[in-house]
């Protein structure tokens, strides 16, 4: 097993660790009775309730989430065709894993907190919606600066017909994504602390949009202009 698939399947457990505490915490401190709310829309009410039999198995369903989530991290490495490119940017890869494990255990302990709070008028997840939706920024900002440091991989990356068939167009798509990424997720993170209602929640996704959008169309007239873009295989049968 490789240095870095070993790092992220033991931060991995501890994070399901800490959320299956957290889980376990709020499991006991649960509403006796009255409904509980489980989910809450873009403008931070509750829009979905249960009972404490369903919101308890709810509260364990994100920490089996991040235990899936790190073995499909840690498994993907192996299935890529480009597996030593990847290993080469093992760097990057590890840091969002680690990046997107605590934004998860972030994310269930206000979830789970809002849930103990039982279902009253004044329980709204408006600061937890902020919050989850900065953390998300932060991990944007994280794969920005990564990005160019990468190289060609099925997993990892921008991964465009253009990119993929050439090294050069790689290189040259990723040098632009990366800064796109990082000012994604800055105004994403600006955003977090200023905008209100259902613009709290959109404008991350409008940010980083435009900015998948961009590195996409650039990928293309990047390989147009690469030396080693390919070809073809010029068979007739």
């Amino acid at each position: 097993m490789k240095p870095f698939i070993r790092t992220g399947l033991i931060f991995t457990l501890g994070a399901t660790a800490i959320m299956a505490g957290i889980s376990a915490a709020a499991s006991s401190a649960l509403p006796a009775t009255g409904d509980i709310p489980v989910h809450w829309g873009l403008q931070g009410t509750p829009d979905h309730w249960a009972d404490r039999g369903e919101a308890t198995i709810m509260l364990w369903v994100m920490p089996a989430i991040a235990f899936a989530t790190g073995l499909i991290l840690a498994f993907a490495p192996m299935l890529d065709p480009r597996k030593p490119n990847l290993e080469s940017g093992r760097r990057g890869y590890l840091a969002v894993w680690l990046s997107t494990m605590i934004l998860l255990i972030f994310v269930h302990g206000g979830v789970a907190l809002m849930m103990t709070k039982g279902a009253g008028p004044a329980n709204t997840s408006g600061d937890l919606v902020r919050w989850v939706i900065a953390g998300a920024a932060v991990l944007f900002i994280v794969i920005g600066n990564y990005l160019p440091k990468t190289r060609s991989s099925f997993i990892f990356g921008i991964r465009t017909p253009w990119t993929l068939s050439s090294d050069t167009a790689w290189e040259k798509t990723h040098r632009v994504a990366g800064p796109l990424f990082m000012a994604a997720g800055a105004l994403g993170l600006a955003g977090a602390f200023i905008f209100n209602g259902i613009w709290l929640a959109l404008q991350l996704t409008v940010w980083l949009g435009i900015a998948v959008i961009a590195s996409v169309i650039y990928s293309y007239f990047a390989w147009r202009s690469a030396p080693d873009r390919e070809h073809g295989s010029n068979l007739t049968v």
